[in-house]
């Protein structure tokens, strides 16, 4: 029985256009729109000549697709004042640099253990699926997925092994993840300045992510009885901040690999920066060009 819904849509054009901000906050949004724009216009410039030929090639054009959309999710969500969600994703992008990073110093083992990985993960989702909805799904539903287990089942038994490990009581067990090192420890493998972001930056948002009394700290000040304009800015510069940190180190990653033409605009947008945060907050935040 179709519904008839009589709520109207959210215009979200609408939403973002009632949300006026400070203009010293203006600024900071202008600075990171500048910073996607010329992003997404050098993904562009570059598309063409690029060529997913090999599979560390093929993570790095859907790593880059998804970043950019990552970025462009980030201003989203500071234009329309989501404060916590903007933050979940510049963990995120965060997250996603690293990997990257770390599968580049061994490019051609690592690619193949990522994109193996998989199969496990195929084979897990539908086991878990059958374990917990079976019995209360549709038929038609629990068999479709009995037969994707089917399919995922050979690869699956065929690549295992290789993602497995003997711990120090010689017990075999499953790798955690597709390399068996969380964030930190990858990290640690990309050297100080990805030691860095790790400890600036992920695990600072990943309180956004996990809803800590910490992030929640300020919360009440969007509330409309307490709105404070100066939390307003301190938060929304502290997003973009941090997420030009990581855009930095994602941008200098690609001039070095693939040659984009991002130099220019790193030094640029560094010294925007610098000079909003003493202007701002009279104090001087380091990004390395």
């Amino acid at each position: 029985m179709k519904h008839e819904w009589t709520m109207p849509r959210i215009d979200i054009c609408e939403t973002i256009r009632q949300i006026d901000f400070p203009e010293t906050v203006w600024e900071w949004i202008d600075l990171f729109e500048y910073v996607v724009g010329e992003t997404q216009r050098e993904t562009i410039y570059q598309e063409g000549a690029f060529l997913a030929d090999t599979p560390f090639r093929k993570i790095l054009l859907c790593t880059i697709n998804k970043d950019l959309s990552a970025l462009i999710a980030i201003y989203t969500l500071l234009r329309c004042e989501l404060i916590h969600q903007a933050a979940s994703y510049v963990r995120l992008f965060c997250e996603s640099l690293i990997t990257l990073k770390y599968i580049s110093l061994e490019s051609g083992s690592r690619s193949d253990l990522f994109w193996g990985y998989a199969s496990i993960e195929a084979y897990e989702i539908s086991s878990s699926l059958l374990e917990w909805e079976s019995n209360k799904a549709n038929p038609e539903d629990v068999e479709r997925v009995k037969t994707f287990k089917k399919t995922v089942s050979e690869e699956y038994e065929r690549t295992k092994e290789a993602y497995t490990f003997v711990d120090k009581n010689g017990r075999r067990r499953s790798f955690s993840n597709w390399c068996n090192k969380n964030m930190f420890e990858q990290a640690q493998k990309c050297g100080s300045d990805f030691q860095k972001l790790y400890e600036l930056v992920y695990k600072q948002m990943s309180s956004y992510i996990h809803g800590t009394a910490w992030s929640l700290r300020r919360q009440v000040s969007y509330s409309r009885a307490h709105y404070q304009p100066t939390v307003i800015l301190n938060d929304i510069a502290a997003i973009i901040r941090t997420t030009i940190a990581v855009w930095v180190e994602w941008a200098k990653f690609l001039i070095e690999i693939l040659g984009w033409k991002l130099s220019d605009t790193i030094k640029e947008v560094v010294s925007t920066l610098e000079e909003m945060e003493e202007r701002h907050f009279r104090r001087r935040i380091i990004c390395h060009a």
